[in-house]
């Protein structure tokens, strides 16, 4: 894969010969997420190859964040995605940093998709640890279920209840970090949601046998009860460049 641009804010990048326009839109998805309380040095042991610390919280706690999304209508292509991340502190943040409840940043540790495109820019561009595998979702009165495998091996399932406390829609900032080839990449995105909504607890996981993800998710203490979980029919996003992180 070659990918060029002039500079991480460059307004575009090529790819294998093709033109990646950046920041990249999305247009609609659907999008289902859950917040676990785990163990924080589990959750550091997990991430240190990053360089970056977890956001510790009350009880040496950590939050991973667990989301699955349906890409409907994407400058990438539909596809099918399922987020594991941490929620970090920043990478300059002074002594005494106590973590944001409005404005969090987390690391995307595990990043699996469905389609072999939007795995090619991800990794190539943001440095995102993606990779193609089997995703299904089954949708019914509000309940989603998603289902991940490989190889015809159950990885994990990930269902979520519909919520029933509307939260505030519009324009949100947020940060994420991702690590690939050595290179730390912070990577700026905005979400703009419809008929957002939360409930406590929410959502229940299953975990396969054998993979490196679900093993991964079992060492931090999954499965356990959802801190919350949250969940929108119609999600837009925005997708800049990624930063380069000297360190």
């Amino acid at each position: 894969m070659t990918l060029t641009g002039d500079a991480p804010t460059t307004s575009s990048f090529a790819l294998d010969g093709e033109r990646i326009a950046v920041p990249v839109e999305v247009r609609s998805a659907k999008m289902v997420a859950a917040q676990f309380l785990v163990d924080a040095t589990a959750a550091q042991s997990l991430i240190d190859y990053s360089g970056l610390r977890v956001a510790r919280q009350r009880g040496d706690r950590a939050i991973c964040a667990l989301s699955a999304v349906q890409y409907t209508d994407n400058d990438l292509g539909p596809y099918h995605e399922f987020a594991v991340a941490l929620v970090v502190e920043p990478h300059d943040a002074g002594p005494g940093f106590r973590p944001s409840l409005t404005r969090v940043t987390t690391f995307i540790h595990r990043l699996p998709v469905n389609q072999e495109f939007t795995c090619r820019v991800g990794r190539g561009l943001w440095g995102f640890p993606k990779w193609v595998t089997q995703i299904d979702y089954l949708e019914s009165g509000g309940f989603t279920r998603c289902r991940i495998s490989q190889g015809g091996e159950p990885v994990l399932t990930f269902d979520v209840a519909p919520g029933w406390v509307p939260l505030p829609g519009g324009e949100v900032e947020m940060a994420c970090y991702s690590w690939a080839d050595g290179i730390l990449r912070r990577t700026p995105w905005v979400t703009r949601s419809r008929h957002l909504r939360a409930r406590p607890g929410g959502a229940t996981l299953y975990l396969g046998d054998g993979h490196p993800m679900a093993d991964e998710l079992r060492a931090l203490g999954l499965p356990k009860r959802a801190l919350m979980s949250t969940g929108t029919p119609l999600m837009s996003a925005t997708f800049g460049a990624p930063e380069i992180i000297e360190r």
